[in-house]
């Protein structure tokens, strides 16, 4: 081939080389915009350090959880013991649990109602940072709470729609948010059920229920809500789990519940995050579970 023969391949002449020590690649620092964010992340922690919602204490910039301290979760109480199986209403101690005041009211075909904890300290702040501070992102972690509740294993396997109680229109147009439907969309997604906001609306508006007695609370709520009517057959044998921020006395759930079956459902179970117990502070049950 021309004037000089050419060289013949082998596979052993294949075999490529190892580079010269000069030209090894060294190992390459992170990208830019990687570094970037890192840096602003940093700067945004020495300008804006985040801060506990629960109790206002500076968090660590290197902390997983940027909205609450680990101080205040552990804070968050759980409904005393002894409690009733059913409602979770504490009752006093004793060798044989005396009849439910709560279960009383309640009709048959409520199966159970949980709260993740009593509405004090860190919890109320927390509820009302979602609820009045605007903090929607608080739902996803306060939700794990709901997701943690022990529920009974019928209502475990049969609850597989979730309902949040429907926020009135004046005040989502305040808030911008119904906080008890970003609580239910939370723990449906967490738990693998289907969040549906739109099967419960309400009717009329009502008052605020903060300073209303028991009796004025049901009276403002009766037949506030009720189900579209071309989503009934939706509701039709199904156990719906109704999910709300606070139980009080209970009337809106109630209200709610009865709603809901009306329109067809079987059963409902209702989870609350937080619950009211004014028989705490009066000392009618103990305040602190049994050792």
């Amino acid at each position: 081939m021309g004037g000089s023969a050419a060289r013949a391949l082998t596979p052993g002449s294949l075999v490529p080389r190892s580079p010269p020590p000069c030209l090894l690649v060294p190992s390459m620092p992170p990208p830019l915009p990687a570094l970037l964010r890192q840096l602003a992340a940093g700067l945004t922690d020495l300008v804006f350090a985040p801060t506990c919602l629960g109790c206002g204490a500076a968090l660590p910039t290197a902390a997983a959880e940027r909205l609450v301290c680990g101080r205040c979760w552990s804070r968050v109480r759980p409904l005393p013991e002894p409690r009733c199986e059913r409602c979770w209403n504490p009752h006093p101690p004793g060798p044989s649990p005396p009849p439910c005041p709560l279960c009383a009211t309640l009709p048959a075909a409520l199966r159970v109602v949980r709260s993740a904890g009593v509405m004090e300290g860190p919890l109320r702040e927390l509820v009302h940072a979602l609820k009045y501070g605007g903090w929607t992102a608080l739902a996803a972690p306060l939700a794990q709470r709901l997701a943690a509740l022990p529920l009974p294993p019928d209502v475990q396997e049969e609850a597989r729609l979730v309902c949040p109680v429907p926020l009135g229109r004046a005040r989502r147009r305040q808030r911008g948010y119904n906080q008890a439907e970003l609580l239910a969309a939370a723990f449906a997604r967490q738990t693998g059920r289907a969040c549906r906001p739109e099967l419960l609306r309400r009717t009329r508006a009502t008052s605020s229920q903060t300073a209303l007695h028991p009796a004025e609370r049901r009276a403002n709520v009766a037949g506030a809500f009720g189900v579209p009517p071309p989503l009934e057959p939706d509701l039709q044998g199904e156990h719906v789990l109704l999910v709300d921020d606070v139980w009080t006395t209970g009337a809106t759930a109630l209200a709610c519940s009865a709603a809901l079956r009306a329109a067809g459902a079987r059963v409902v179970s209702v989870l609350t995050l937080a619950r009211a117990l004014p028989e705490l502070d009066r000392g009618e049950v103990p305040r602190d579970r049994p050792a």
